[in-house]
């Protein structure tokens, strides 16, 4: 996925540079998830803009970012100087509870001391109020402003940006009440550079591989994936989707973390991590991973019931050369998976290649076991079962569930 790097000029109404606005934009029409156009993007424009140079951007003024709320637990914006920075807040992507709230406004209040500027969207601050003691400005979209909002806002001694003035007639409209205009009406965006995303994704993705074998405990990951506001709600909407059927909703990360347990949990967190870059790459081949994962998980409980977990990771990476064009046995020592997993790919003859061959089989044959009525329609169902010691029955249910659990991740 390629992005492009722009800047645009935040203007006073003299018409005098004020500040400029970083930001990317995808190149090509493809829809991305919530998470990585919003949160993830967000980081990846911090990062971005870090390499950049906040002095080679601003050229002696200051840049802005846009950051949801949620993002700041982050902590991506300790890359960047705040002198020279200022902070566009907006609403939250995935909702912000009471903690992940209270450490966004002690990074705000963090950030005023150490003298960036602080912009609030006026969307966000009808939603939490008391943000506005941060606020150096606040902020209004001009297609959806309404002209008395921004009056009683400069009425109590707050800046005032209008963005989005792409008009003669917004200009008009908001030119005597706004204190900055910015928008393609009064300054056109200027395209910096090309980057691709997938480096991005990538390099987080194996930080947090390599994190995955540090921790000991649920709540160890309970800590690391509180700090990663998409990965959060995505785990929250997986164990509360139809595929689990709790009777009771779980709302903490710490409650999933102790329902899965140590061992499960490595998977999902494997799972979701790897599901931002892959979804978005390669979203095809991400879901025939997932797939095995899950097939070779169930198939291991008749033949290698020791090996649960192993098997479920190397279905998970039976693709991981085609999705990050790495070597599998060469990335799994890089990221100091177990030697067992990597034995699946080294050693044809062990006895999770083998399961990994069925798993294929499954995975490759999803249309005419999904459209069979009885097993005895899918010659391949009969030969997996005699070898698994089991029935054609269990061999197909295992892979319509797992063909079930794969369309819930991937379209978290």
């Amino acid at each position: 996925m390629d992005f492009g790097v722009y800047r645009r000029a935040i203007l006073d109404t003299a018409g005098n540079l004020f500040a400029h606005e970083f930001y990317l934009e995808p190149l090509s029409t493809s829809e991305l998830p919530k998470e990585i156009l919003e949160n993830k993007m967000a980081v990846i424009t911090i990062r971005t803009l870090a390499e950049y140079g906040l002095k080679r951007v601003g050229e002696g003024k200051r840049v802005f970012v846009s950051l949801p709320i949620d993002t700041l637990i982050v902590k991506a914006y300790e890359l960047l100087n705040p002198k020279l920075t200022g902070f566009k807040l907006l609403p939250a992507v995935v909702g912000v509870g009471k903690t992940v709230y209270t450490r966004a406004m002690d990074s705000i209040g963090r950030l005023r001391l150490e003298e960036a500027v602080i912009s609030v969207h006026h969307d966000l601050l009808r939603q939490h109020p008391d943000i506005i003691q941060y606020a150096d400005i606040i902020e209004f979209t001009a297609v959806r402003a309404d002209p008395r909002d921004v009056n009683q806002v400069e009425n109590i001694g707050k800046k005032v940006l209008v963005s989005g003035v792409d008009s003669k007639e917004l200009y008009d409209r908001f030119v005597d009440l706004a204190d900055y205009i910015e928008g393609d009406f009064v300054s056109p965006a200027e395209e910096l550079e090309q980057i691709k995303l997938a480096p991005f994704l990538k390099s987080t993705l194996l930080r947090l591989l390599v994190l995955m074998n540090t921790a000991q405990t649920p709540n160890e990951f309970a800590k690391v994936i509180e700090t990663d506001v998409g990965l959060s709600a995505k785990l929250l909407r997986f164990i509360n989707s139809a595929y689990f059927a709790l009777r009771k909703k779980i709302r903490s990360i710490e409650q999933a973390t102790v329902y899965f347990g140590l061992k499960n949990i490595k998977n999902f967190i494997l799972v979701l991590a790897i599901n931002d870059y892959a979804s978005v790459e390669n979203p095809t081949l991400w879901r025939k991973a997932l797939i095995r994962a899950k097939v070779m998980e169930e198939f291991a409980k008749h033949v290698l019931p020791e090996n649960t977990s192993e098997a479920y990771l190397v279905g998970l990476f039976s693709l991981i050369d085609r999705i990050l064009d790495v070597s599998i046995p060469d990335f799994l020592m890089e990221v100091n998976v177990d030697d067992l997993i990597v034995s699946a790919f080294t050693d044809k003859r062990s006895g999770l290649a083998r399961l990994l061959n069925m798993a294929v089989l499954i995975e490759e044959n999803e249309r005419s076991i999904k459209h069979a009525k009885n097993p005895s329609e899918v010659g391949i169902l009969k030969s997996i079962a005699k070898s698994l010691n089991t029935s054609p029955e269990e061999v197909m249910d295992i892979a319509k569930r797992s063909y079930v659990m794969a369309d819930t991740v991937i379209h978290l």
